[in-house]
């Protein structure tokens, strides 16, 4: 074989090393970019709003709150469990400011208790009263009652609103229901907070 020859076959070697290489790096892009988007969503993709509404919203994994138990029992003998789904969106009347305040539970199973909660919170400069909360079911059935904690809140002061849902066979379907907090002494003016749900097995 004469040196042309040699210096020819290493040339061609040389670059079939080169695309191999090209390849291999190519592949090792592509994994990153898809491991980047995985790491920056949740397990389905999804994201939820939260701390806000519409432009405002920080995205969020949907699955802020897993289902999980809490250790408790209900007055119905049925396991309680932390709320799972996502609070977004706020909302405010009267001085009073609500983060969180529409629940999206997602899937619930039957025969067990959630309690959906809100946090309400004095942003004015002044004492504010709140009124008797009601709730008001759109769909489904069977809101447990509300439970409210100081209903007077100095500037700063805040509150927590909760109530039970427990559902069993014969109440499955999708839940969605309004909850309403009253201020007095700001006429008709009150806080809308809501709360969605499909029980199921």
């Amino acid at each position: 074989m004469t040196t042309t020859q040699r210096s020819r076959g290493a040339k061609r070697r040389s670059g079939g090393n080169l695309a191999v290489i090209g390849v291999i790096a190519a592949v090792v892009v592509f994994i990153g970019a898809v491991t980047g988007i995985l790491v920056a969503s949740n397990s389905d993709g999804s994201t939820a709003p939260v701390g806000g509404s519409g432009t405002d919203a920080v995205a969020v994994p949907a699955a802020a709150s897993a289902l999980a138990p809490t250790g408790e029992m209900n007055a119905m003998g049925l396991p309680v469990y932390e709320t799972p789904g996502y609070a977004s969106g706020s909302a405010s009347a009267g001085g009073i400011t609500v983060q969180g305040a529409d629940w999206a539970m997602g899937q619930v199973p039957l025969d067990i208790a959630v309690r959906p909660f809100w946090t309400l919170t004095n942003t004015g400069t002044s004492e504010v009263t709140l009124g008797e909360p009601e709730a008001q079911v759109r769909e489904g059935c069977c809101p447990g009652p509300l439970v409210l904690g100081a209903s007077t809140l100095a500037p700063g002061e805040s509150t927590v609103l909760t109530f039970e849902l427990s559902m069993h066979e014969g109440m499955d379907g999708w839940h969605d229901m309004g909850v309403y907090v009253p201020i007095q002494g700001a006429g008709d003016r009150f806080i809308e907070l809501n709360v969605t749900g499909d029980f199921r097995n």
